[in-house]
């Protein structure tokens, strides 16, 4: 059986879609930067440019100066992990949020009159 979306339905749907993706891609991010520093190919402070670009694609990357890529306790490194995967997720939904918000207002699709 197909069930049909009502056109009011539908931009809820988009609205779940742009957060979902958003949501996801933080995540991706968020783990890529988190490998490439446990690797070694981020150096541990800010002296690096490759460690300002991990801090601009995910901010919650800066609490990398409080761990170290090898820290003494593996929940250090368990809350660490997950403060930045979940922190970054989150910020991206927000961003792809207020995204979704703006394209909304400014290309909003006039509605014919019937």
């Amino acid at each position: 059986m197909r069930t049909q979306i009502s056109r009011g339905q539908s931009k809820d749907s988009y609205l779940v879609i742009v957060l979902s993706i958003g949501v996801v891609l933080g995540m991706m991010v968020a783990i890529a930067v988190y490998f490439a520093w446990r690797s070694g190919m981020i150096a541990p402070g800010f002296g690096h440019p490759l460690t300002v670009l991990a801090v601009v694609f995910c901010p919650p990357f800066i609490l990398s100066l409080i761990v170290a890529p090898a820290p003494d306790s593996e929940f250090a490194l368990v809350l660490f992990v997950g403060t930045v995967v979940f922190a970054n997720a989150f910020l991206y939904a927000g961003a792809a949020a207020g995204a979704y918000f703006l394209f909304e207002v400014f290309f909003k699709r006039r509605k014919l009159p019937e």
